[in-house]
């Protein structure tokens, strides 16, 4: 047995001593509204946007469209960086990028499918229409849940690597990272309340009632998980997810 091995219950036990710790803090973080519309089309497509202040930031949700893909190939899945800690922690060919993107449009698209409404999400600037991210809410592993992501450019995160990413020297006078500090607080945030939003209303998930948001984050990725805290999602698991490699991952929930 490897001495990572012979150590993992003492690393699940300090991860989750952690975790709880961190969200015990936060118990009063009074969580940015965001205003939500929902609209249907002539053409039976549904738009979905939202808006959200935080410190001092409009921050703007659209759904998901086919035009998005070069944003989301070049900033997001072409990155290293960016993809390091998320699934797999592989980059994703562009012809991958716009068949996911494509799926997720489609769910904006069919009423008849067992996800619509619960997709991808363009995350901008509302001021500067620049492009920040994207937010995912889709169908979880387990019925009734739904599974939420988020991939943000890495001037965005509030530590970044100390490198130069491929394309940030063209971008450097149009973004500032400290403005967008706390960008993942605003994602959780607001896509939590989508999805009481669709519960409300009635949208089933994979054809049952939505009864709990989930996540999950690497123990090594702050960022990402204090995010989830801060937002009011709970820990019910430390583990290894096989298909996402050998890291140990917080499993988080928040029930609808």
């Amino acid at each position: 047995m490897s001495a990572y091995n012979e150590d993992l219950p003492r690393l699940i036990e300090d991860a989750k001593l952690k975790f709880n710790q961190y969200a015990e803090t936060q118990k009063d973080f009074q969580a940015p509204q965001a205003h939500i519309h929902i609209e249907t089309e002539s053409d039976e497509t549904t738009k979905v946007h939202m808006e959200v202040q935080y410190n001092g930031t409009q921050y703007y949700f659209e759904s998901i469209q086919e035009k998005d893909t070069n944003d989301i190939y070049h900033y997001l899945n072409s990155q290293p960086l960016v993809r390091a800690k998320y699934a797999n922690g592989n980059i994703t060919s562009r012809e991958a990028t716009t068949a996911r993107v494509n799926t997720l449009v489609g769910r904006f698209h069919n009423k008849n499918s067992s996800l619509y409404l619960y997709s991808g999400f363009v995350v901008s600037d509302s001021q500067t229409e620049t492009f920040l991210g994207i937010a995912c809410i889709g169908g979880g592993s387990e019925p009734g849940t739904s599974e939420m992501s988020r991939l943000n450019r890495v001037e965005c995160w509030s530590h970044p690597p100390d490198v130069v990413s491929t394309y940030a020297v063209t971008d450097v006078n149009t973004i500032n990272k400290k403005i967008y500090s706390g960008i993942g607080t605003v994602e959780t945030c607001t896509l939590l309340q989508y999805a009481a939003r669709l519960k409300q209303e009635g949208y089933e998930v994979n054809g049952h009632p939505l009864q709990a948001v989930v996540s999950t984050a690497r123990v090594d990725n702050e960022g990402s998980w204090k995010s989830n805290a801060k937002a009011g999602m709970t820990l019910y698991a430390v583990d290894v997810i096989s298909k996402h490699g050998s890291n140990l991952r917080y499993q988080l929930r928040k029930n609808m």
